[in-house]
């Protein structure tokens, strides 16, 4: 009668009461959860309860209360309970009320599991960004040291292959200087590719749109490679549909890479037979021309379980089917295409060849007749010039550099020329002196080119604010093309140079 009393002034089910006397036996139990009888020890559920006879005070009422307590009773079912243990002060019997509150528990300890693993997940996922953007730091910052460093004695094999072509050499001298320069040329375009893909995996790469006459590049392609082709012994024909528009507005460099890394692909691989490139256009809507350009040989093929990886960075097939480079010219070619907002897939057959189809669209203008893209040429400027002789500023601490553009001015006849090897002496010859250009390399000792101009640009100097600064370099991401112009330079020169690129640059911006 008296445990019906206390169960009317609780709710939840899961709850069992018990009545014990100050030895702990008991005395009454509705057994909801654990059986007992009349004269059961208490601690025979467990050996919590073993101590609670140090809370019995005949002098007063006690009402202790314990929270997420593990019990098990004889079937070994698991409990976790609150547990009430009331005394009273009047000689009636103790009370221990048990909770069963295991659900409520154990929806809180997943809840908490659950947050500590988001927690967990989240900082896990943060010190792998924060990985990755280190690694990626890391390889960009390499990438431009390691090209940096690899282009300026390549600067001088360039530069001084030009010079030497200038002079008289015996056929045999001849050949062996074109080689030279064909190995120089094939060294810069594998660095180019490097610096290519790393542009393109941070996103770096952007397109500079022009207008240009898009059958005289496929005309240039055709007269090169059916050159390359004969070497060979393969045949190599373009069918190119004469409805595509002359004039096409878009970044010709990179159409030209595309189309370029997909022929040397298939020259590559093709050991006889025939490549053919196929230009065909599809529709013309809004201004834009839809285009379907195909590379088709009859080459060593891809087994179907490559084509899913050979647009990945350094892949190759193995070397038994003679796959051999750096394995970056068709992973540029996909992210040079998609960059165009185009898209490119491949189909082959192992012995039987490949096939790479592009479909994209390009934009041209509506009057092609009134198009035109004549122009002088930069160089032939030199003979507008008001001065016999400019001054020319060459800061710049590679060896191989310096002779090389002193080998090319004093050819010219038309400079005097410094050249200043630290940058901290840069700054003092400007203030001592009136040069008419200045060519700067981006990486001088002490003080940085970029930040030379900057110091350059603010002098109190007749001329320091309009003269011309040309930056040597080989760090030609966006970013870095954006804190030259921000910090005051005026145009780029892309180490290695040739004789024909510094001339032009010198030329164009010379008063």
């Amino acid at each position: 009668m008296m445990l019906e009393t206390y169960r009317g002034t609780y709710f939840h089910p899961r709850t069992q009461f018990i009545t014990i006397d100050t030895s702990g036996n008991v005395l009454e139990s509705d057994n909801v959860l654990f059986a007992l009888k009349k004269g059961d020890d208490i601690s025979s559920v467990s050996g919590f309860f073993e101590g609670l006879a140090s809370y019995f005070d005949a002098n007063e009422d006690n009402d202790i209360k314990f929270t997420c307590i593990h019990l098990e009773n004889k079937e070994q079912r698991e409990y976790t309970c609150d547990i009430e243990f009331k005394t009273f002060a009047n000689d009636q019997p103790a009370l221990v009320i048990i909770h069963d509150f295991s659900d409520h528990y154990k929806y809180y300890q997943e809840v908490a599991q659950s947050r500590n693993e988001s927690v967990i997940n989240s900082q896990i996922l943060e010190l792998k960004n924060k990985y990755l953007k280190e690694k990626e730091d890391f390889k960009n910052t390499f990438i431009a040291n390691f090209s940096h460093e690899l282009r300026n004695p390549l600067t001088g094999v360039t530069a001084f292959c030009s010079v030497l072509q200038k002079t008289d050499m015996t056929l045999e001298q001849q050949d062996y200087v074109e080689v030279i320069k064909s190995s120089a040329d094939h060294l810069k375009n594998m660095i180019g590719d490097i610096l290519e893909v790393s542009k393109i995996e941070v996103g770096k790469l952007s397109l500079n749109e022009e207008l240009f006459d898009f059958h005289e590049l496929i005309e240039m392609l055709e007269f090169t490679y059916s050159v390359k082709a004969k070497q060979k012994n393969i045949e190599f024909e373009i069918e190119f549909d004469e409805k595509i528009p002359r004039y096409i507005e878009s970044d010709k460099t990179r159409i030209k890479q595309v189309l370029e890394n997909l022929i040397e692909n298939a020259l590559k691989f093709t050991l006889s037979g025939k490549i053919t490139v196929s230009i065909k256009q599809n529709q013309r809507r809004a201004r834009k021309v839809n285009l379907n350009i195909s590379v088709q040989d009859t080459g060593i093929g891809i087994p179907e379980e490559k084509l899913e990886v050979i647009f990945n960075s350094f892949t190759q097939l193995n070397n038994a089917q003679k796959f051999i480079g750096t394995g970056l010219g068709l992973s540029i070619v996909k992210g040079l295409v998609e960059l165009l907002e185009g898209k490119i897939t491949v189909e082959s057959k192992v012995k039987a060849g490949s096939t790479f189809k592009i479909n994209i669209n390009l934009k041209y203008p509506i009057n092609q007749e009134s198009t035109s893209l004549e122009r002088k040429s930069d160089i032939e400027r030199k003979n507008y010039l008001s001065k016999e002789k400019y001054n020319i500023l060459l800061a710049e601490d590679s060896e191989l550099a310096q002779m090389a553009v002193l080998k090319i001015l004093a050819q010219e006849g038309n400079f005097f020329l410094d050249i200043i090897t630290n940058g901290e002496d840069v700054i003092e010859s400007v203030i001592h002196n009136e040069y008419d250009l200045i060519l700067m390399d981006i990486r001088m000792p002490g003080t940085h080119g970029d930040e030379l101009t900057k110091m350059i640009r603010s002098l109190p100097v007749q001329n320091c604010k309009t003269i011309p600064i040309l930056a040597l370099t080989a760090n030609l991401y966006d970013t870095d093309k954006k804190r030259y112009k921000k910090m005051g330079m005026t145009d780029i020169i892309e180490k290695p140079f040739d004789e024909s690129t510094l001339l032009k640059k010198i030329y164009k911006y010379l008063k």
